[in-house]
């Protein structure tokens, strides 16, 4: 049983180091395609997605996709690795941070429906037409990674 505890301990470390390598890759990206009338195409990132949105003066949308597609799956992922490691070499109790994140990990698919949010408002504009790119699927793949792993690390830290 012990073995199979430390072998699931490296994959779950793994796992939120890859998450947060692709988390990184899908925010930089090109995650849309923009086509605006017959000529003119933009690529944007899933950053410049976001702060394009604070350039053309909506706060409270860049304030939304900023935390939930930015700040909320990066810390989500730091705090899993901070928490896997803690309990990997035994430095203390991680019990507290291991509650916020299953919290927080609940609400962890509202990172990708912003993405979806972003589309819609772009597609919605008149003349233009949105399409999903790599840096979109990546960061996908990278919050389905990090639920992942925070779900078997929840299990494991529940399990001593």
């Amino acid at each position: 049983m012990r073995y199979q505890l430390i072998n699931s301990d490296r994959w779950i470390g793994f796992l939120l180091t890859l998450a947060l390598l692709l988390l990184s890759l899908g925010l930089f990206m090109p995650a849309i395609k923009i086509k605006s009338l017959i000529f003119i195409n933009r690529e944007l990132s899933l950053v410049d997605s976001v702060f394009t949105f604070f350039n053309s003066g909506n706060i409270f949308l860049f304030l939304i996709t900023f935390l939930f597609s930015i700040v909320f799956p990066t810390l989500k992922i730091i705090i899993g690795l901070y928490v896997w490691y803690t309990y990997k070499n035994r430095l203390g109790s991680a019990d507290g941070l291991m509650r916020l994140l299953s919290i927080i990990s609940k609400w962890s698919m509202l990172d990708v429906f912003i993405i979806a949010l972003v589309i819609l408002i772009v597609d919605g504009r008149l003349l233009s037409e949105a399409d999903i790119m790599v840096g979109a699927i990546v960061f996908t793949v990278s919050v389905i990674l990090s639920s992942f792993a925070i779900y078997r690390l929840n299990r494991l830290v529940c399990e001593k």
